[in-house]
């Protein structure tokens, strides 16, 4: 009988062994310098608001966007118009002044604080829980 509770402890040793190499080197695959696999890398989630030539507004949510006059231009999405082609509806207001309502499409442009935006992105949202979004980039 001791033969046997050998051969099981030595089973037992040999599958524990096995299972802690196993994991040792799936955590050295895993880690690893980041330098060297260059295809792996991925640039950030995009961050609403404004991050430099572009511009992505969320329903719900107004925007506010700086001049060099400090005078202070304020965006909000206001609806869709559904149809062949998606629209959305934007809200400026500049300054004090009365907020204009404008109609776009992908690839229409809008003047904001003198200068040119383009219609790049629309996302219609389906509920209340899901908020549709508008990403405007910079037009050249």
């Amino acid at each position: 009988m001791t033969v046997f509770v050998r051969v099981r402890r030595l089973a037992r040793v040999a599958a524990g062994a096995a299972l802690g190499l196993g994991l040792a080197l799936g955590a050295a695959a895993c880690g690893g310098d980041g330098e060297s696999d260059t295809a792996a890398t991925s640039s950030p989630a995009p961050v609403l608001g404004q991050n430099n030539d572009r511009i992505q507004l969320t329903e719900g949510a107004a925007f506010s966007l700086g001049s060099e006059d400090e005078r202070t231009t304020s965006l909000q999405i206001t609806g869709y118009e559904d149809g062949d082609e998606p629209s959305v509806v934007i809200s400026v207001r500049e300054g004090e002044g009365e907020a204009a309502s404008h109609t776009l499409r992908l690839g229409d442009t809008l003047d904001i604080a003198g200068e040119a935006w383009q219609v790049s992105e629309i996302g219609v949202g389906e509920s209340a829980s899901m908020p549709g979004s508008a990403t405007l980039t910079r037009a050249e």
